[in-house]
């Protein structure tokens, strides 16, 4: 399904069920999803790896947010924050736990043995499907 539809149709649900800080969060990345839209093309979609990137991107900013309202004593916008980070959270893969990341890399290393560092980080990430960010 569509990033964008499938956002669209959450945000109806949310409606529907009167859940304002869901529904504040997903039209905070409806918007970011369609500037993306925009910005890439009429014509093209936007793949779940984009879609993925986005969201992401957002739980950063929010967790960014998040620590600067702790330093700032404001209890009420970091309990805001989090439940709006919550739901962002819901819509990306679980990153992969550190036993399905070392299988990874054995499964590379077996198949490149003399493969250096940078190159096995960045098959790691492509065989995960984006549910390893390279960080960790």
């Amino acid at each position: 399904m569509n990033p964008l539809q499938m956002i669209n149709d959450q945000i109806k649900s949310a409606l529907k069920a009167g859940d304002k800080t869901k529904l504040d969060s997903l039209r905070y990345l409806m918007s970011q999803l369609q500037n993306a839209q925009i910005n890439k093309g009429r014509n093209n979609e936007l793949t779940q790896v984009e879609f993925q990137q986005i969201v992401k991107k957002i739980i950063k900013n929010s967790e960014e947010a998040i620590e600067q309202y702790r330093q700032g004593n404001r209890s009420d916008l970091v309990e805001s924050e989090s439940a709006k980070l919550d739901v962002l959270k819901e819509l990306i893969p679980q990153p992969l736990s550190d036993e399905e990341i070392k299988s990874l890399i054995e499964q590379v290393r077996s198949q490149q043995p003399e493969i250096q560092v940078g190159p096995l980080i960045g098959q790691v990430i492509k065989l995960s499907g984006g549910r390893a960010d390279g960080q960790t």
